[in-house]
């Protein structure tokens, strides 16, 4: 009943519409370089949100999503003014980016990020990789919460 998504499971299985509508309906199209940036947490409700602060640097490729997810309810966002690189041949999101979200999908639950390019931010010293603690924070809860052991998708 649980599904989780973590960095390039936006980068398969296109054209297979059940997998796509787990992911929100998004599909990565590109990225600017892998570099750092600023998560901006836009929902602190989440069990997947509410231990982080407002916001925490973190070093990734940035997918740009093509089409943009729907029907979710978003969770991380980046704020695009922090990276150096916006953006490959997409046009962006503008300013507002998201990087993490949930939904309800066919009688499951589905939470995914587009986080976690680097090997870094699943580090077991978490301080040797900016914003690794907050970031494996978030996919823990986010598999917990995705698993029915806490509340999911608040």
């Amino acid at each position: 009943g649980g599904f989780v998504g973590i960095h390039n499971a936006f980068g398969t299985e296109y054209n297979w519409p059940y997998y796509e509508g787990l992911l929100g309906n998004a599909n990565f199209y590109d990225h600017g370089a892998n570099q750092d940036g600023t998560v901006q947490v836009v929902n602190k409700n989440d069990a997947s949100t509410e231990m982080l602060p407002d916001n925490f640097g973190f070093k990734d490729e940035w997918y740009t999503l093509m089409p943009f997810p729907t029907n979710v309810k978003f969770l991380l966002t980046v704020d695009t003014n922090s990276l150096a690189t916006k953006r490959g041949t997409h046009p962006g999101h503008g300013n507002f980016h998201p990087v993490s979200w949930c939904q309800y999908y066919d009688g499951g639950r589905s939470w995914v990020t587009t986080l976690g390019h680097d090997a870094g931010a699943f580090a077991e010293d978490p301080s040797t990789f900016r914003g690794a603690a907050e970031f494996q924070k978030h996919v823990v809860a986010g598999i917990k919460s995705a698993m029915g052991l806490v509340p999911f998708c608040r």
